[in-house]
């Protein structure tokens, strides 16, 4: 997969045509469609990481479009954004500016009986860190920069900052300076 940028300051909203609008603050509405690989590529990823119960589910609900990978991730992360983003606020956006989800409450008729609900709709975080988050957070704890990280665990940079921003995100921090703070304020070994 390439490499995939963090994206922030975006609104979604839903059309009664059944379209996902996508607008990051300062440009125009686009639709969102299958060809728009680095917003569908980054969402798949918070997705995967940070909402393990949804991407399951929006796997197995959309198995049969596996033969065309495009338009089956696409229609993974069109459900997810109908679901938990469908409401047009420029005052708060879906993706804040440190590029963490703000969920809202889409209207739904099937709100209260969805059997998708508090999985893909308003989905539970999975708020426990992996090893390897554990491992690119204790040396960020001991002031290692991204780079020294990176060769220390024989990763990339940028997968370094996924694990920082998956962190940042299980944890509900939005820097590095509070991520420390909470690594010694928890006694984090």
């Amino acid at each position: 997969m390439a490499l995939i940028e963090k994206i922030s300051n975006i609104e979604f909203y839903n059309t009664p045509e059944g379209d996902v609008m996508m607008k990051e603050l300062g440009h125009s509405a686009v639709v969102l469609n299958e060809n728009n690989r680095p917003t569908i590529e980054y969402m798949l990823s918070i997705i995967r990481d940070r909402y393990p119960k949804a991407h399951a589910r929006l796997m197995k609900l959309y198995s049969a479009s596996t033969m065309n990978r495009w338009h089956y991730e696409f229609r993974v992360v069109h459900r997810f954004i109908r679901c938990n983003f469908g409401e047009y606020d420029q005052y708060n956006l879906d993706i804040n500016k440190d590029g963490q989800f703000v969920f809202e409450e889409v209207k739904c008729p099937l709100r209260g009986e969805c059997e998708h609900e508090g999985v893909i709709c308003r989905p539970e975080l999975d708020t426990a860190l992996t090893d390897r988050e554990m491992d690119v957070f204790r040396l960020i704890a001991s002031n290692f920069q991204t780079d020294d990280i990176a060769s220390e665990l024989h990763i990339s940079p940028y997968t370094v900052n996924r694990h920082r921003d998956n962190i940042k995100a299980k944890i509900k921090v939005r820097n590095v300076g509070e991520m420390i703070a909470y690594w010694h304020q928890n006694q984090m070994k």
